[in-house]
């Protein structure tokens, strides 16, 4: 487990180099699992339950990872899916997460959906089996690098004094820097929803998630120097990952605009999944909401910032 708020410890750039000489040794994600087509489901059930029990970040992408990289190499009867996201979890949780932030088998067990062919879920043994079992594939080494422990690293830097939005000064640097880390989240969990972005480093995807909040916020320069500095990226490295992700925030804008337009009433404040506990086990579109954030809103000299409309506000 990695020490809380490192980015701000005094020798953040030897933790930095060192996630990064680390995540060099990852091995190769190949997304030859016969089950792809289950993942998605299992991504948005993890999410969910990160969302519900108040989990951080590191903890979720950890999941997520463990479960890629297990599923690409081994196949895993339908009906254990969802224990090996629970085994994936748990184990994550105890990783990365404060002792007394655990979450007991049989809350995990209430939350699984309708479909996942359990009438009371799974036992202790069944779970503890499973987690021992994704341990020894990965010989019980989890000190595994994530966009979500990079991300905070290259936040500090993400907003300067000197950016403009659409030519014209920040009118309160402190709002920008706020709307595009809500931004920046909000790309971290597009990071998770395909395994197209297990192509890509994860120091990369981080990079990647800011360069893509900086475009959809028309900041500029797009990446400044102190960014292109502190992640050792240039853009032109970040742009095929940025693209894609631009594409999947293309799709959440359309599928917005379509909810709106069949029930005008159906609002989105925040950049999580609807939860749906009980139905589904798909969670609703991570879509934007009606009143996406104009950056011209956090400009001089039309008006004050604003944050009520931005992403995820």
């Amino acid at each position: 487990m990695m020490e809380v708020e490192w980015w701000k410890n005094k020798i953040s750039g030897d933790i930095f180099e060192t996630l990064r000489t680390k995540e060099q040794h990852l091995p190769p994600y190949h997304g030859h699992s016969p089950q792809m087509w289950f993942r998605r489901h299992l991504v948005d059930w993890l999410a969910i339950v990160v969302e519900t029990f108040y989990l951080g970040s590191t903890s979720q992408h950890l999941a997520v990872h463990l479960l890629d990289f297990f599923m690409d190499k081994l196949e895993v009867d339908q009906s254990h899916l969802y224990l090996l996201a629970m085994a994936c979890l748990s184990i994550s949780v105890k990783f990365e997460e404060h002792c007394d932030r655990t979450v007991r088998l049989s809350s995990l067990n209430q939350m699984l959906p309708s479909h996942s062919l359990l009438d009371v879920g799974y036992s202790v043994s069944e779970i503890m089996n499973m987690e021992i079992t994704v341990l020894n594939f990965f010989d019980w080494s989890l000190s595994i690098p994530t966009v979500a422990q990079f991300v905070p690293y290259f936040l500090v830097v993400a907003v300067d004094d000197c950016d403009l939005i659409d030519g014209l000064p920040l009118s309160s640097k402190s709002a920008v820097a706020e709307c595009l880390e809500r931004h920046t989240k909000y790309f971290m969990e597009i990071s998770l929803q395909d395994h197209i972005f297990q192509d890509y480093i994860p120091s990369l995807k981080a990079a990647s998630c800011i360069a893509a909040s900086r475009i959809s916020l028309r900041l500029t320069p797009t990446w400044p120097q102190q960014l292109q500095l502190m992640t050792d990226y240039f853009l032109e490295e970040l742009l095929p990952c940025v693209n894609v992700m631009l594409r999947f925030q293309k799709k959440d804008r359309q599928l917005s605009q379509c909810m709106s337009a069949v029930a005008p009433q159906f609002t989105m404040v925040t950049p999580q999944y609807l939860s749906d506990n009980t139905a589904g086990h798909h969670r609703s579109a991570h879509c934007y909401p009606t009143t996406y954030v104009n950056p011209q809103v956090m400009v001089y000299p039309e008006r004050k910032s604003q944050l009520t409309m931005c992403r995820g506000s």
